[in-house]
């Protein structure tokens, strides 16, 4: 019986060897052809960082997300769903621009600039789940398809500039002249519903994974306040239509699609207000470069943030703070929020109902920063 079993094991074995191998997706392999051919053209024309550190944090969210858009067919309101099962590579280059993108095939690049710039591994995870979107959408390969009339010599180098962000060699300007401007304005913008496509499936991968969604809502809207600041600022592959805001807003859309909470604190320190030791007896309460409340109490400080985290979390407004009839506290909500004690005062050296009424016009502040970052 013993024999019978592994004489049959062998020939299974065998019979299995002999099968054809599984057909390959014909596009696939095309995008993953032309992907690799790109991908060695960026090769030799940029710095590839080389920092361990920096590599494994974005190869290992990278990984993580590739993970499960390869199990996670998502419909593709633009471009093509045939399955995401690229081996994705993820590499950062030396470049100072905020910019990350996606090359057919699953090659995927992001500027060492913009590791500076996202505020946590939620907000790297959302721009990395983006880019995973457009090549598993087959965006570029749909623009390229869509208009034959460039052959693949030409598009490669377009390519590569418009997703860089500048043009790799002198011999491709003269690309840039007449019917081929179009074209490569079209790879630039990476159209309006290929950005908006990316988003919506970058966040049913999010929201799949360990990394909170709301990384690439709090992305995208401090995207759009440093547009605003420097509008000359060359974003690269997300100076594109729909402008960001109108991104935000299909973000924060699909967000309550899914009854996801909007907590952006959990994924933007540097929204989130803190208690800070300025010595052993004073604790101030304060957002970036706006303070708002001093006290020796370090539990009473530590309080005072978290609450005020939780309610602009919640969409607290300007009328919801109010001084208390006693001129000497501030109420948020209807409760209070901030008493200032004698000890307070003394600390200070200043009145309690002039530091009750500064602490208010500080929260005033910066919910009005608030709103003006996210308009």
């Amino acid at each position: 019986m013993k024999r019978t079993l592994i004489l049959l094991a062998i020939v299974l074995q065998a019979a299995l060897a002999c099968q054809d191998p599984p057909p390959v997706d014909p596009k696939m392999k095309e995008a993953i052809e032309f992907g690799t051919s790109a991908a060695a053209e960026i090769e030799k024309q940029f710095k590839i960082v080389s920092d361990p550190a920096m590599n494994e944090r974005v190869s290992r969210i990278g990984q993580a997300l590739a993970e499960i858009a390869r199990k996670t067919p998502v419909e593709a309101h633009w471009g093509e769903e045939r399955g995401s099962q690229f081996e994705y590579k993820f590499k950062i280059l030396d470049e100072k621009d905020v910019n990350a993108f996606s090359i057919p095939g699953g090659f995927i690049y992001v500027h060492k600039s913009l590791l500076d710039f996202v505020q946590s591994d939620h907000e790297l995870a959302g721009v990395l789940a983006h880019e995973i979107a457009h090549a598993a959408h087959y965006h570029v390969m749909k623009l390229i398809a869509e208009d034959n009339k460039v052959n693949r010599q030409v598009m490669l180098p377009v390519l590569i500039g418009a997703l860089i962000g500048k043009l790799p060699t002198e011999d491709t300007i003269n690309l840039y002249q007449g019917a081929a401007l179009y074209r490569v304005a079209k790879i630039n913008s990476f159209g309006q519903e290929a950005e908006i496509d990316a988003d919506m499936t970058a966040i049913e991968y999010l929201r799949r994974s360990d990394y909170n969604p709301v990384g690439l809502l709090t992305f995208l809207e401090r995207l759009q306040a440093e547009e605003r600041k420097r509008p000359q600022l060359d974003w690269g592959v997300f100076r594109t239509h729909p402008p960001t805001r109108d991104r935000v807003k299909s973000v924060l859309g699909h967000l309550a699609k899914h009854n996801l909470p909007v907590k952006r604190r959990e994924v933007s320190p540097g929204l989130r207000i803190i208690a800070k030791e300025l010595a052993p007896d004073r604790f101030e309460v304060r957002l970036e470069t706006i303070s708002i409340f001093t006290t020796a109490e370090k539990d009473k400080a530590e309080k005072i943030a978290l609450r005020l985290n939780a309610a602009l979390d919640d969409g607290l407004e300007l009328y919801e703070i109010q001084m208390g009839t006693d001129g000497r506290s501030v109420f948020m909500r209807g409760e209070p929020l901030i008493e200032v004690s004698e000890a307070d005062a003394k600390a200070a050296g200043d009145a309690a109902e002039n530091l009750a009424r500064a602490a208010r016009e500080a929260i005033r502040r910066l919910l009005w920063a608030d709103a003006v970052r996210r308009s």
